[in-house]
Order: structure tokens, then sequence, then C-alpha cells
């Protein structure tokens, strides 16, 4: 049975290896592979330990599956909008219905904290993760950010959902 959390101290270990398997299956071939290679859940898990946002856990029959972030924009350019920050899933448990269940989760937690407007950021090569966001009701608006991940300049898209 599907169940979300909060990320505690005590689950933010689980939540870390989530973090490094999700970037390392849906990043390859889009950030450098050392970069990659390179990764640990330690990044993750102070971050996480000592997290300002709403941080959740997905998991299934006790299994930890998917992890997300929400919070009110981080944007100074977009006050009062509410921002999915990340989701990801491990990646033997991608396309079994655990992002969407997680993301519609997310959605409805940023509904209920009184956001209408909501929007994340996809990087432009990720376009598995454009297509997923897109057939859950989010469109790019045209806003863009270059971003640089392991020396490599990477196109970062605003993908917005409007009640």
């Amino acid at each position: 049975m599907m169940h979300v959390e909060r990320i505690s101290a005590e689950t933010a270990a689980e939540a870390s290896r989530i973090y490094v398997s999700a970037w390392q299956a849906g990043y390859r071939g889009i950030i450098p592979q050392p970069y990659l290679d390179a990764l640990s859940p330690e990044q993750w898990r102070f971050r996480l330990e000592t997290s300002i946002y709403k941080d959740f856990l997905l998991t299934d029959g006790g299994k930890a599956v998917a992890t997300s972030s929400i919070s009110p924009a981080r944007d100074v350019n977009m006050q009062r909008w509410g921002e999915i920050i990340s989701l990801y899933v491990l990646p033997e448990h991608f396309r079994k219905g655990y992002g969407k269940f997680l993301f519609s989760y997310d959605i409805q937690q940023l509904r209920a904290d009184g956001f209408q407007d909501l929007y994340l950021w996809v990087l432009a090569e990720n376009h598995r993760a454009r297509n997923f966001y897109t057939s859950m009701g989010f469109l790019p608006n045209g806003d863009t950010v270059t971003l640089n991940i392991g020396g490599k300049d990477l196109l970062e898209m605003r993908y917005v959902n409007r009640l």
C-alpha cells in the first residue's frame, strides 16, 4: 500500500539514496558521467535533514520508492505561485505509477496551501520528464535558465500549471 510522509532525520538517508539512483539513471547522457559517478547520498542527506521545504517520501509496502520537494515559489518573479522543486523515483520503479501518485500528492498539498498557480523547472534534454509533466497538465511558458552541472551548460525550462 502506498504511503506518503514528510521526510525526517530517520528517513533522510533513504530519500538521499533515491536522489542518487534517480539522477544516475535519469540524467545519463544529459549530465556528464563523471559528475553522476561522483554523486553521494550525503550530498542530499544533510539538505533533507535541514530543509526549509516540504520534502516527502513515498513508500509502498514499507519500501521507499520516490521522493519529492515542494515550496512557495523560490523565484521572486513568481510570488504567489507554488513550486514543485523535485520529483525522483527509484529507476527500478520507473513507469509503475509512483511518480504520478507522488506528483498528484504534491499538487494537492500546494493547492491546500493556497497556491492556484504552480511551476517547476526541467532540463530541456530530459524528454522523459518533459513528457511526464505535460501529461500531468504542465506546459512550458517560455522561461529558461542555463545551469552548469559538471562542466556542461544545460538549459532548464519552466513548466506551469494555472487554475
